[in-house]
């Protein structure tokens, strides 16, 4: 039998398992961007974003390690505590301290914690 002689009734439901693997192909690629994107969160333990004047999830509009405010569309970190600075200047601070510098919350996971998973999985084995 060739190719152009498959009969409607075989090539239908070919084509449709073809169109959900490709489907589950692609959501499984943006489970393992998104899986991705949230393990750097957890290392770096801040979010770069753009800043927008409007912010809830953001303190303060003026960056605490240089005093300058932001401006908008500028790339911030904004730490867990949710106090925002500019994300070479937070950079450069978490070089030689691993605080916050307005409020001194520790903003990175302590050496050996760096998933979730791993960091529960010791303490119950303890």
């Amino acid at each position: 039998m060739e190719a152009d002689q498959v009969p409607f009734n075989v090539s239908l439901p070919l084509l449709g398992v073809g169109a959900f693997t490709l489907l589950l192909s692609f959501c499984f690629c943006c489970y393992l961007w998104r899986l991705k994107k949230a393990g750097q969160y957890e290392e770096k333990g801040y979010v770069v974003k753009k800043f927008t004047f409007r912010d809830k999830h953001q303190q303060n509009d003026t960056c605490s390690v240089c005093l300058e405010e932001f401006k908008k569309g500028e790339k911030i970190a904004v730490c867990t505590c949710r106090h925002g600075f500019h994300s070479k200047c937070l950079e450069q601070w978490l070089e030689h301290k691993n605080n916050c510098p307005l409020c001194k919350a520790p903003v990175r996971n302590r050496i050996g914690e760096r998933t979730v998973l791993i960091s529960h999985a010791t303490t119950s084995s303890v």
